[in-house]
């Protein structure tokens, strides 16, 4: 019987030499999906759990700044202080030494060769003692109360605060006279400056009165006494200038200061004309056209 079957070539099996990718991909049948290949598996943070992290690292710095500090940064403004507080900020066991002026703190600990217990300053530290700065009272004057200081002197403690913002570093306000228990201005701060400011706007004008009319020559000797006399064929005068100033009264529970006054000084000043007038006064004893007057008062204006 004759067969009909057609012969076919014998299987043979693929190469095992996979060294040659090339083989690998040809051993691989036609139309059969390819398993995906991956690249190794990498362990790592998603964006939930990065910023999960981050809030947890925000939490920790703000109660840190909590607990150091006494405010929550971001929220709040500086720390605010007692008078308590503030009294153990004296360097005891090499602490921190803080002071106060006009109710704003202060650490002064590296200049602690002036402000440590045995030196020169250590009564500054531990409390608001901005009265003294102007009175040079350590003893007595060791007090926030600067209510009845002139405004000039209100004005060096104000100058004397700045110095302390450029020099050391600002750690906060003190509960008081000058702010409240949430560190906010109070009214009697306030009149503050305005002391301060008017003390400036009155030394501007004295400044701009003495370059209008420049002041005398004066000279004082044991036997004749003082001597004025104006240069250039100008006339000695007592010229009376009245100033913003006096202390007015501080601000109240209502936060309104009390009518400023007014500062009245005398000096002798040099004018081109020989009139005269009530604020423009002849010397004693001395004719109007005179370029030279000896002053019989006892202190020369």
């Amino acid at each position: 019987m004759s067969s009909s079957l057609t012969k076919r070539k014998p299987l043979t099996e693929p190469s095992t030499d996979v060294s040659n990718p090339q083989n690998e991909k040809a051993q691989e049948p036609a139309g059969v999906a390819q398993e995906p290949r991956h690249c190794p598996s990498r362990k790592g943070l998603s964006l939930l759990q990065q910023l999960l992290v981050a809030l947890i690292l925000l939490a920790a710095g703000c109660f840190a700044s909590w607990r150091i500090y006494g405010c929550w940064p971001f929220l709040s403004g500086p720390r605010v202080f007692s008078k308590a507080e503030l009294s153990h900020y004296v360097g005891k066991s090499d602490s921190a030494l803080y002071l106060a002026i006009l109710g704003e703190v202060f650490d002064v600990t590296k200049g602690r060769r002036f402000y440590a217990a045995d030196k020169g300053y250590g009564f500054f530290v531990g409390r608001d003692a901005s009265r003294a700065f102007v009175t040079g009272d350590f003893e007595g004057d060791l007090t926030d109360d600067v209510a009845d200081l002139s405004p000039e002197q209100i004005k060096s403690i104000v100058e004397w605060r700045d110095f302390y913002h450029k020099t050391y570093t600002y750690k906060g306000r003190l509960e008081g006279p000058f702010h409240d228990a949430r560190g906010r201005p109070t009214g009697h701060l306030r009149w503050v400056e305005q002391q301060a400011a008017r003390a400036k706007s009155a030394e501007e004008q004295q400044r701009e009165l003495e370059a209008q009319w420049p002041s005398c020559n004066v000279r004082w000797t044991e036997s004749e006494g003082s001597t004025v006399w104006c240069e250039g064929g100008a006339y000695p005068r007592k010229l009376i200038s009245t100033l913003p100033g006096g202390s007015g009264g501080p601000a109240g529970a209502s936060g309104a200061a009390s009518a400023p006054g007014k500062t009245t000084t005398s000096r002798c000043a040099c004018f081109e004309e020989v009139g005269w007038s009530d604020v423009r006064q002849l010397y004693a004893g001395c004719p109007p056209d005179q370029h030279s007057c000896k002053i019989l008062e006892q202190h020369a204006s």
